[in-house]
């Protein structure tokens, strides 16, 4: 498997002004040492989707931003969203996406049989009903067209008008996320 992203990681000392301000929001909010997964390397490089964000920051920093409001939105228990954004990402096949939200999902108390189904692209057997009907609107979100009605008021019925949203918005994000890391190749980190 290679190890490095078709754009190179850019050293803090490499950026130019705006970069740097983009980085230093990036480190100040990303939670460490809370994650799981390797989202800065030894040089002090930050890698997954931020390594084409930083090489072009116009479009970057709106786009983390955003991040910021979708990830930290609250509204949607950690370990549901977490099993949410796995399903997601995994629809796309990104490489070091499925593998920071497997270890999020891990970390967050999703059961280790439903992730491994997901990465697999099995369908879980979950037996909590709003896990299952996060999982459920997940899958149908990423496939084409209006999602089945069933589906659309099961999901209205467990999150209310504002976490559906929450949720839509969610997988909108992971699926362009996931577009941006498979366009850059990016890699998991060994």
């Amino acid at each position: 498997m290679k190890n490095s992203p078709r754009l190179p990681y850019l050293k803090r000392e490499e950026m130019t002004a705006d970069q740097k301000e983009f980085y230093d929001d990036v480190v100040e909010n990303m939670g460490a040492p809370d994650l799981p997964h390797i989202w800065m390397l030894e040089e002090g490089q930050i890698n997954g989707p931020f390594t084409s964000m930083f090489h072009y920051p116009s479009l970057g920093y709106p786009l983390y931003k955003l991040q910021l409001k979708v990830v930290k939105q609250g509204l949607v228990a950690k370990d549901v969203i977490e099993l949410f954004i796995l399903a997601v990402i995994t629809d796309s096949r990104a490489a070091y996406g499925m593998y920071a939200h497997e270890l999020l999902a891990k970390k967050n108390g999703v059961d280790e049989t439903i992730i491994e189904a997901i990465l697999l692209g099995r369908t879980p057997q979950i037996e909590d009903e709003t896990m299952r009907t996060a999982y459920e609107l997940a899958r149908a979100l990423t496939k084409p067209g209006p999602i089945p009605e069933n589906i659309y008021e099961t999901a209205i019925e467990k999150f209310g008008g504002e976490g559906y949203n929450v949720l839509v918005n969610t997988a909108a994000f992971f699926k362009y996320i996931g577009t941006l890391m498979n366009a850059y190749d990016e890699p998991v980190p060994q």
